[in-house]
């Protein structure tokens, strides 16, 4: 079993090995290489699927193009649902109380099944 390293997430995605910012909040999270590599990969593909850099990911509103609405706004919901998860996943017993008490996990699950259903 790779070993782990205790690592937090921010908003923008960044994953740093230290907190850097008291007034940043953080997700803290026990991933070993691969699992951060996997994080990383996450964020890019939401990154690159909003097109738009120091986007904060967990905002809960986003702008899309209208002709396009309905699937961007489906893989976008896949993608922060497959992200909080992951967090949830890794995270320490923090970080799993943070993401319960926001109740994103439920919410977007239904939301991003529900879009990529109409979409079909």
């Amino acid at each position: 079993m790779e070993p782990k390293e205790t690592f937090y997430v921010t908003a923008k995605g960044e994953i740093q090995p230290i907190q850097t910012d008291d007034h940043i909040h953080y997700f803290e999270i026990e991933a070993s290489l691969e699992e951060k590599q996997k994080l990383e990969h996450l964020f890019y593909e939401m990154k690159a699927n909003n097109k738009q850099e120091g986007l904060d990911i967990f905002k809960p509103t986003r702008v899309y193009d209208d002709s396009n609405a309905m699937f961007h706004r489906g893989v976008d919901s896949k993608l922060v649902y497959e992200l909080f998860r992951y967090l949830y996943l890794l995270g320490t017993e923090q970080t799993k109380r943070d993401i319960e008490e926001m109740n994103v996990l439920p919410e977007l699950y239904e939301s991003s099944h529900d879009r990529i259903e109409k979409v079909k």
